[in-house]
């Protein structure tokens, strides 16, 4: 039998780093949500895993994620993660892309059901790729 960990890292060479985004028709909960994305308000699912990962590629034609470190516990695993990839493709924080290669960070934390991915937790330094595309903070 495949453990969430397993179940993780085979998402994300396949759906983040473009292998075979398909796998998330298998791997991912129906009714997966993930927290604090806008995307999660208009769909679940397989779709809200794929688009996630299609979004981010969009913007970051060339990006790899990489896991950094990964600990389970029961149904749940942690994971911290690097991003890395040249802005060539969308606008993000209102900034064009700018022909420059970024590294994100984030840690995350995902709870498995049934076997499958349900529900994912992520702080990202949005900050920090914000400042690596030159972008600035507005005043509120």
């Amino acid at each position: 039998m495949r453990t969430p960990e397993d179940t993780l890292t085979q998402l994300y060479e396949d759906v983040w780093n473009g292998s075979n985004p398909n796998t998330a028709n298998e791997l991912v909960h129906e009714e997966y949500q993930i927290h604090d994305r806008e995307l999660a308000a208009e769909m679940q699912g397989p779709a809200l895993y794929r688009a996630l990962a299609s979004g981010t590629r969009d913007i970051f034609p060339d990006m790899t994620v990489t896991i950094d470190d990964l600990m389970a516990a029961d149904e749940k695993v942690a994971l911290r993660w690097t991003m890395t990839g040249t802005h060539e493709g969308g606008p993000l924080f209102g900034v064009e892309p700018t022909g420059q290669e970024v590294e994100l960070t984030a840690i995350e934390i995902n709870r498995f059901e049934d076997g499958k991915l349900i529900e994912t937790w992520t702080q990202s330094d949005q900050l920090g790729l914000m400042q690596q595309l030159g972008g600035e903070l507005e005043d509120s």
